[in-house]
């Protein structure tokens, strides 16, 4: 099977785009002609809720199956793949989505994968099971690297390499950064009398426990905490080791020193150990907490009583000039080496996922997934919409956290 034409097309206008011609293609052909609209929640999200197995695109195309653990995803990828039929008739696709738990999903994957026979053309897995899925590899899964290829130039490295196997070709492709922020209420901090100027501040470990001996020597607190943390959370682990990435004698402890650090906080009564972060943010007792950007999600959908107190900065490290982040979150997307059109499904699937006009005009409005793109993160248009809820929920944008962190987001697998 040749190269489709929305692949052939895309690759043309990103190599233009790379090499420094940003207009190359904007503004005209079908590739930049964004689908408007959000998802309904009450419409097609419920009807792909509803049904375990759904049946879409061209009955005459190429036939694939993709699994997931979202209905929200067989939505998207539903919208795209439409929109990749009707650009390019010579190649149209038809899907049969299969939504099942993911425990259950991540099972029968592995057993199929195991088994050589069984799996489907395309599977949406969890960022933290990537290195159980393409474990040995052997031939499981269909590497993406010729597909993925015209689009890393805008690409973060940092999430994108995360899914390179142990022979150095891609595997998956991401939804989201999921980076590691620090989240601070910024109405609790005021009523102790914390600036947003002191906030700005913390660089460290050490200014943060300082402010949080603020925070508790103010009158009123009851029960109320500087902070919350959920030492099982894995995430904790992995930024230690984004922070001392670069000093190779360190990493090995990383995780030790984190969890002291974390440890005298508790001591001291400026942090609570729990195991649901989320109910004591609902519940307005925490200042602050570290996180993934994914978290935003459950402020927006869960918690509309928050609005206008959250405030978004970089995470503080141990030592002034460390890799202050790293991706957590994610559903990253594999093509496995039993599909009868690999190459396509790896063609569609990086298109769906990684084309700078979709990220723009689909999966930022429709999923409210902090998107790889960092060309977009550049985009005060897009990083500042106003009728985006994400980006008016807080009291800044997350994409200008992004910006600023940028060049210190680590590269850490799970």
């Amino acid at each position: 099977m040749g190269t489709s034409k929305v692949a052939r097309s895309v690759r043309a206008r990103m190599a233009e785009r790379a090499k420094g011609d940003k207009a190359a293609g904007e503004g005209d052909g079908a590739l930049s002609a964004g689908l408007s609209g959000r998802i309904s929640a009450a419409t097609e999200e419920a009807d792909a809720a509803s049904e375990d197995t759904v049946v879409d695109g061209d009955p005459k195309g190429t036939h694939m199956e993709l699994w997931t653990y979202n209905p929200a995803h067989v939505t998207y990828y539903r919208k795209l793949l439409g929109k990749w039929n009707t650009e390019d008739p010579d190649y149209t696709i038809e899907i049969t989505f299969r939504v099942m738990p993911y425990d259950e999903l991540l099972a029968s994957l592995t057993k199929a994968l195991n088994e050589g026979q069984g799996a489907p053309d395309i599977c949406d897995i969890d960022a933290y099971s990537f290195p159980e899925v393409s474990k040995g590899l052997s031939g499981t899964l269909y590497p993406l690297d010729a597909s993925a290829a015209p689009y890393l130039y805008f690409m973060h490295p940092s999430r994108m390499d995360v899914y390179i196997g142990s022979d150095g070709k891609r595997y998956a492709v991401p939804f989201r950064m999921g980076a590691a922020v620090q989240y601070w209420n910024m109405e609790l901090l005021e009523a102790a009398g914390i600036t947003q100027k002191e906030v700005d501040a913390v660089k460290t470990w050490e200014d943060f426990r300082a402010l949080g001996e603020k925070f508790k020597a103010a009158p009123g607190q009851g029960t109320k905490s500087f902070t919350v943390l959920d030492p099982e959370d894995p995430m904790w682990t992995m930024l230690a080791l984004a922070e001392y990435s670069e000093d190779t004698e360190k990493a090995g402890s990383a995780a030790s020193e984190m969890t002291k650090a974390y440890q005298g906080w508790i001591d001291a009564g400026i942090a609570r150990s729990v195991t649901d972060v989320e109910a004591e943010i609902a519940a307005g007792n925490a200042a602050s907490f570290t996180g993934s950007l994914a978290f935003m999600d459950n402020f927006v959908q869960d918690m509309h009583d928050q609005y206008g107190k959250w405030y978004i900065t970089r995470c503080p490290v141990f030592t002034n000039g460390q890799p202050c982040s790293v991706c957590l979150d994610d559903s990253p997307t594999v093509i496995t080496a039993q599909s009868k059109a690999p190459g396509l499904a790896a063609d569609y699937i990086c298109y769906a996922k990684m084309y700078t006009d979709n990220m723009k005009s689909i999966l930022w409005p429709d999923l409210s997934y902090d998107v790889c793109n960092t060309e977009l993160w550049e985009d005060k248009a897009f990083a500042h919409d106003a009728t985006n809820e994400y980006n008016t929920f807080f009291r800044n944008c997350p994409y200008d956290v992004l910006k600023e962190i940028n060049d210190r987001i680590a590269m850490i697998r799970p």
